[in-house]
């Protein structure tokens, strides 16, 4: 009689876990987003933008990333003492992966992260509108069309793809976090776009889908609403046009028309995954220690979960 308890209970276990695991690959990708408070990092004071990627599902719903060790977010020269702290306390950080150009780390540089390894990997050359070939042409008089601003990001976004010295950049931050011991942090000045393409691409070798992905690249609009709106009133306040104000409230954020700039050009490519082995030149031994490095059974999680 107790053999039979025991089998019963462990096959209720079993249970369980698979139809948590099922659950959690249901959810839509927005929903995955918005999962504890769309994975923001809780207590920062002066550090916008920052979120941990741990907790989002693969697509085939089996495993998440772990929690703690992959963290965008801005420039940590906006970062409180309190800040500091509070990553250094709350994570081990063993690397922090600047992705800005010169001219910015030398007006703000970075505060320090006690023990953490700092790296300089820029992806960027300034974006030139006048280096565009074929359909480029395409993508530049639609975005001319809706303003300023999504001119120099339909630039910035499609140079982040094919621009030698941004695919070079993407190779090292790749090889930066397939060779990390600790938790790597990536962030650019407002860590959205730069630091947003690589989160993108490197959400995508772990296995999420692209709407995954591209939620969690959309996450910035909700974590920085207030700083957006902000800065639309302020523009406003001094130009009194709803259209200068509305071309600085686009810059505070992201849009899912930039990030379609960069997956346009990645398709020329064959797309992600053959983006991702032919030009950023990651093998199957690194798809598969990308994968046993960041990801968790969702069963296995479950299963540790406290009760409800």
């Amino acid at each position: 009689m107790k053999k039979t308890w025991k089998v019963l209970l462990c096959m209720a276990l079993i249970m369980t876990m698979l139809l948590g695991s099922v659950a959690m690959a249901a959810m839509s990708p927005a929903e995955q987003a918005a999962m504890n408070d769309h994975h923001a990092i809780a207590g920062l004071e002066g550090l916008n933008n920052g979120r941990d990627l741990g907790g989002y599902v693969t697509a085939d719903g089996q495993y998440q990333v772990k929690k703690g060790l992959l963290l965008r977010t801005a420039k940590l020269a906006d970062a409180t003492d309190a800040d500091i702290a509070l990553l250094s306390s709350n994570y081990d950080i063993e690397k922090v992966i600047d992705l800005r150009m010169l001219p910015e780390r030398l007006m703000n540089p970075d505060k320090k992260i006690p023990d953490a390894k700092n790296l300089v990997i820029s992806t960027q050359t300034i974006p030139n509108i006048f280096v565009i070939t074929g359909e480029d042409w395409l993508m530049m008089l639609r975005a001319i069309r809706s303003g300023v601003m999504d001119t120099y990001m339909t630039a910035m976004y499609r140079q982040l793809i094919s621009d030698p010295m941004a695919i070079r950049g993407t190779q090292k931050f790749f090889k930066e976090v397939l060779s990390a011991d600790g938790a790597v942090l990536w962030h650019c000045t407002s860590g959205k776009d730069r630091t947003g393409i690589e989160a993108y691409l490197l959400m995508c070798a772990l296995g999420m889908s692209e709407d995954v992905a591209r939620a969690e690249y959309l996450n910035t609009n909700v974590l920085m609403a207030e700083e957006r709106q902000a800065s639309y009133d302020k523009a406003y306040k001094y130009t009194h046009s709803k259209w200068i104000a509305s071309e600085f409230y686009k810059y505070e954020g992201v849009s899912e028309d930039w990030l379609k700039v960069a997956l346009t050009v990645i398709e020329r490519y064959g797309g992600v995954d053959a983006y991702l082995r032919n030009v950023i030149k990651l093998t199957d031994d690194d798809f598969a220690q990308l994968r046993a490095m960041y990801l968790e059974p969702v069963a296995a999680v479950a299963a540790v979960a406290p009760a409800a």
